[in-house]
């Protein structure tokens, strides 16, 4: 439990998983501690996730909650 003692420690124990996860261009949102537990949400490039941390084993699980996707082209003209 350490690692939740300053908030530098939890954003450098938070930044790898993270970025291992989503990138290096992940940005943390909201982070909240819950006991042995951090959660959060995170900006991914093309989408947001939320996040648990497991602080004793470390084990970041994430899930997708919104995703940005590129518009389909149409090939018709409008006329």
């Amino acid at each position: 439990m350490k690692m939740l003692k300053s908030t530098e420690s939890l954003l450098r124990t938070l930044t790898g998983p993270l970025g291992d996860c989503c990138g290096p261009e992940a940005e943390l949102l909201k982070v909240e501690i819950h006991g042995d537990e951090v959660r959060g949400t995170a900006l991914c490039p093309g989408k947001v996730v939320k996040f648990v941390l497991d602080a004793q084993s470390r084990r970041l699980k994430t899930e997708d909650i919104l995703k940005v996707a590129k518009p389909k082209i149409s090939m018709r003209s409008s006329i």
